[in-house]
């Protein structure tokens, strides 16, 4: 899986050493994708600019506002268009002083500069993980690994997001508390579920889509961490329900735009490409093992992304349960 970048030396090596600063931060490991896209990038020439800012993200945007990549610390879940560090100290200090907006570029094939701080990457790892040379087309889905699923969902997820909707869509006699009904959430996704249901039994593709893309709170609203888990599933397990969506993708991708964060954006668009997260990769790799350590990874993303995803990884997996009976 990984392998390693060769250093590789410029005409520009006596600029970069006298622009170098006292230190320069290592990256240690890094999606190949955007390695290979850095390598088609202009030496000196702005490649884009600083989106956003967290504690542990720094996200980046080209300037045509076609791709959005990320630097992360280590212990950060690895994802597509992600760079990781270490170095958690030097990291933080950039992230107090660096600017939004401001152009970041490279000054050599492997040295990013991100306003005035530097970071190497000819030493850092490669990953390369997609969906489809992962799937499992041998094994079909079963009740007993969907029932693991949802218990784990029911003992461990977020309460927060999607997850009253889907445990009432789910298990229709639990008595949903009134404070739950009145969640300005719970009805719309409630909702949404019971018509993807209805939706997918008459091949209507062109509107599930829309009920959720953007709906709830935060980076990315719960909706949208829901639908990645949805079509990761179909995508991996080569269902027919996906491949009979995919003629709709690019059509909901124009609608999104206007609808939802800009990471939240490409974190779908990323998914109907086959890119997603280390860790709802991992789940849908051990599925049908030991899937206990990596459901516990998933949870770790954001404050109900993880349980949200996991959700729609049970939704779909119910689906493809139910298609294999109707055969």
């Amino acid at each position: 899986m990984h392998a390693r970048i060769r250093n590789s030396t410029s005409y520009h090596e006596n600029m970069v050493i006298s622009m170098v600063p006292t230190y320069t931060g290592k990256i240690n490991q890094m999606d190949g994708r955007l390695l290979e896209w850095m390598r088609q990038q202009s030496i000196g020439e702005p490649i884009g600019v600083v989106h956003s800012v967290f504690d542990k993200v720094v996200n980046f945007t080209t300037d045509d506002g076609t791709m959005l990549f990320s630097l992360a610390k280590n212990e950060v879940i690895q994802s597509p268009s992600m760079m990781k560090t270490c170095q958690n100290d030097y990291f933080s200090k950039m992230c107090s002083t660096i600017m939004l907006t401001k152009s970041i570029c490279l000054i050599d094939y492997n040295l990013l500069k991100i306003n005035d701080w530097q970071w190497d990457f000819s030493n850092a790892a490669i990953w390369n993980r997609n969906i489809k040379p992962h799937c499992q087309a041998k094994l079909k889905p079963t009740v007993s690994r969907l029932r693991l699923l949802n218990n784990f969902i029911l003992q461990h997820g977020a309460l927060g997001g999607i997850y009253a909707a889907w445990k009432s869509f789910t298990y229709p006699d639990w008595e949903v508390p009134i404070a739950t009904r009145k969640n300005i959430y719970f009805s719309p996704f409630l909702e949404g579920l019971e018509q993807l249901k209805d939706d997918l039994k008459t091949d209507k593709f062109d509107r599930f889509f829309d009920n959720f893309a953007g709906l709830g709170m935060g980076l990315t609203p719960s909706g949208d961490d829901f639908l990645t888990g949805l079509l990761a599933t179909w995508q991996y397990f080569e269902s027919p329900l996906y491949k009979k969506m995919e003629s709709c993708s690019e059509k909901w991708l124009q609608r999104l735009k206007g609808r939802t964060t800009t990471v939240s954006y490409f974190m779908l668009k990323q998914c109907l490409e086959g890119q997603v997260n280390e860790a709802l990769l991992n789940v849908l790799d051990n599925i049908d093992g030991n899937p206990i350590p990596h459901l516990q990874r998933i949870l770790e993303m954001g404050s109900t992304s993880g349980t949200d995803m996991l959700t729609g990884v049970s939704v779909a997996y119910q689906q493809l349960i139910d298609l294999k009976e109707e055969k």
